[in-house]
């Protein structure tokens, strides 16, 4: 599934063809994509919208739009302006995003097609049809119970300390929660751990106080390193990044800090990579 730095990559990539465009059409081949509201209710809703910004929380792209004002409402002056409305849309597994011209065909996988203004395309391929997408006035509807976003800058190491503080289970899952923290996946939790010379069946209480800085500071820098690096390339077409992880999807292969052979395990149905000789499980205070 991509995380927070392959859909970052992905906002960014959208902004400059889709943002200013008009949506003059919604075409929806796959039903079950939309979760809110009913498919019908959905397209028309947001023809003839303008959209205003494409941005992220969590795993989720989030497109401002502005609403088509009618003929009427254009001559009268004393109407105040619509407000705006926000398209969610989150990839799951296989969800891709991408634009392109009107004529080019169709391909098997696309579920939905935003027509646009330029004679282009704004389409949704998902293979696994897992991918989901809202029509709502408040974006917080949707993503109201996600945790703080890891590279805000209000996100403070004595507010991660709070964080991890709270909490009894154990480390790797607790980073996979959405409601702990947002955006963090498989490959990252597994990145931020090994960065941070951390167990990933370490209990939070375990954790010392110099653990949990080493953690908050690996979290912040392997995320903004995958992003500069525009995300890992998963295989699935999601994104063509370029950062390369150091322990995720390598096992039996050599630790780049001690060179010693990287294992995977199962942890809270998960696979999960980390090197015993770097990352040595110890119970903590």
């Amino acid at each position: 599934m991509p995380e927070l730095p392959e859909v970052e990559t992905l906002v960014r990539r959208l902004r400059e063809p889709v943002v200013g465009r008009i949506i003059e059409e919604v075409t929806i081949n796959w039903k079950r994509t939309v979760a809110l509201p009913a498919p019908q209710e959905f397209a028309r809703l947001l023809r003839g919208c303008t959209v205003q910004a494409v941005d992220r929380r969590a795993k989720y792209l989030v497109f401002t739009l502005t609403p088509h004002a009618s003929t009427a409402s254009l001559r009268d002056s004393t109407r105040p302006a619509l407000p705006p409305v926000f398209l969610l849309i989150h990839l799951k597994m296989s969800g891709k995003l991408g634009v392109v011209n009107r004529g080019a065909p169709l391909e098997k996988h696309d579920r939905v097609v935003f027509r646009l203004d330029n004679r282009r395309q704004l389409r949704f391929n998902d293979v696994r049809k897992f991918g989901k997408m809202w029509v709502v006035i408040d974006p917080e509807e949707v993503t109201g119970s996600i945790g703080p976003e890891p590279l805000a800058a209000a996100f403070s190491l004595p507010k991660f300390r709070t964080l991890v503080q709270s909490r009894s289970g154990v480390i790797k899952p607790l980073l996979l929660n959405q409601s702990f923290l947002a955006g963090v996946g498989n490959i990252y939790a597994d990145e931020s751990l090994w960065r941070a010379k951390i167990h990933p069946l370490r209990r939070a209480p375990s954790l010392s106080d110099a653990e949990i800085a080493a953690l908050y500071r690996s979290i912040r820098r392997v995320l903004q390193q995958a992003i500069d690096d525009e995300g890992t390339d998963a295989g699935d077409g999601v994104i063509d990044g370029d950062y390369e992880p150091r322990v995720y999807g390598r096992a039996g292969r050599p630790c780049p800090r001690c060179h010693q052979p990287i294992r995977r395990i199962v942890v809270g149905q998960r696979g999960t990579h980390f090197c015993p000789t770097c990352q040595p499980f110890k119970r903590g205070r």
